[in-house]
C-alpha cells in the first residue's frame, strides 16, 4: 500500500512539473524584466490607471522581449485579487515568456491569502515560482537554475526569497524580516549547485523589501540612480547579505518596496538594486517602467531601466 502510495504521489508530482517551462540561455545571454510594485487594485474607479500600468507593461515587453519576468512583490493589493492576478499576468502569458513571483507586504493585505495566490499561479502555464516547504518560512522560496545551452549544467541560480510583511511588534521595528530557516535554505540550495555542477553557480536574488544593507549604499558616493527616499527595511538584521557575502555566489540583488528609489550600489562586490516601479496606483515621482537585467555564460551582468520614453 506504501509502495502504491509513494508512486502515485510521484505521478502527480511529475504531472504538475511536466510543463514547466525550463530557463536556458540563448545565443550565451538571458534578460530578465523585474515588474514591481504593480499594486493593481481591482474596481471600476482604478480602471484608468490600470490601463496605464498595462500599457507600460505591454511596452517595456515588446521593446525587451525577456526570457523571464519576476514580479517582486506589492502585485495586487485589493479584494477581488484573483481577478486581478488574472489581469496582471495577461501581458506576459500572451506572449508565452516565464514568469516568477515574489509576495510583497502589501499582497499579504488582499482578500486572498499568498498560500492561495501561489496555487492559483502554481497552474497557468508559464509559471516557473515553486515554493521550499520543509520548514523554510514564507511562501514562495525558491531557487530557479538557468541552463546552458548546449550541455546540462546550470548557468545561473536565480533565488526569489518571500520578505514576508510586518512585525506585528513595535519594539522591533515595522517591518518583518527574512528568516534564519530562509537563509539557513539559501546556503544549503547553493552549496548542493555548486557541488552538483563543481563550481560556484553565479547568482542573483530577488525579494520585495530590501535588507538593512540598502540604506548603507544609498548614501555612498558612486552609488547611482534615485536614492530620494530613506530605505525602508526592517530593523532587525537577519544575516541574509552576511550568507551571500560568504557564499560568493550571489552578484546582485533586486527589490522594490520603496518607490522613489530605483538605484544601484555596491557592497562587498555584490550590487544592490531596486526596481523602477510600474504600477501607476503607486506613489512615485519616478516615470513608471520597470528593471532589465541581462546575465550572460561568463558570469556577468548588466542592467538598466526602461520606461515608455526609452532606456535609462
Amino acid at each position: 500500500m506504501k509502495k502504491v502510495f509513494f508512486l502515485c504521489f510521484l505521478f502527480s508530482s511529475l504531472l504538475l512539473h511536466a510543463g514547466r517551462p525550463v530557463l536556458k540561455l540563448h545565443k550565451g545571454n538571458f534578460k530578465i524584466v523585474q515588474f514591481t510594485d504593480v499594486h493593481w487594485s481591482v474596481g471600476g474607479k482604478y480602471e484608468v490607471k490600470n490601463d496605464s500600468t498595462l500599457l507600460v507593461m505591454n511596452a517595456v515587453l515588446d521593446a525587451e522581449k525577456p526570457d523571464l519576468v519576476v514580479f517582486t512583490g506589492d502585485v495586487v493589493v485589493s479584494k477581488n485579487a484573483l481577478e486581478g492576478w488574472e489581469r496582471v499576468l495577461a501581458p506576459v502569458e500572451l506572449r508565452k515568456i516565464p514568469f516568477a513571483v515574489t509576495f510583497g507586504n502589501h499582497d499579504t493585505e488582499a482578500d486572498v491569502p499568498t498560500t492561495d495566490v501561489l496555487a492559483f499561479i502554481a497552474k497557468r502555464p508559464y509559471n516557473v515560482t515553486t515554493n521550499a516547504g520543509g520548514g523554510v518560512e514564507g511562501v514562495g522560496n525558491c531557487v530557479l537554475p538557468v541552463r546552458n545551452e548546449k550541455e546540462d549544467a546550470t548557468a545561473w541560480n536565480l533565488f526569489l526569497f518571500d520578505s514576508h510583511a510586518y512585525t506585528n511588534d513595535s519594539t522591533l521595528g515595522y517591518y518583518d524580516w527574512i528568516k534564519k530557516s530562509q537563509v539557513d535554505w539559501f546556503v544549503a540550495e547553493s552549496n548542493r549547485s555548486a557541488a552538483k555542477n563543481k563550481r560556484n553557480v553565479p547568482a542573483l536574488a530577488f525579494f520585495h523589501i530590501p535588507v538593512p544593507e540598502y540604506e548603507y549604499v544609498r548614501l555612498q558616493k558612486n552609488t547611482v540612480g534615485n536614492t530620494s527616499e530613506k530605505v525602508c527595511s526592517p530593523l532587525l538584521n537577519s544575516g541574509l547579505f552576511f550568507a551571500f557575502m560568504q557564499q560568493q555566489n550571489v552578484k546582485a540583488t533586486f527589490v522594490g518596496h520603496d518607490h522613489n528609489n530605483d538605484f544601484v550600489g555596491s557592497l562587498a562586490g555584490i550590487k544592490l538594486c531596486y526596481g523602477r516601479k510600474t504600477g501607476f496606483l503607486s506613489y512615485c515621482i519616478l516615470e513608471k517602467g520597470a528593471r532589465v537585467i541581462e546575465i550572460n555564460e561568463n558570469g556577468e551582468m548588466s542592467t538598466h531601466i526602461r520606461t515608455l520614453h526609452g532606456t535609462e
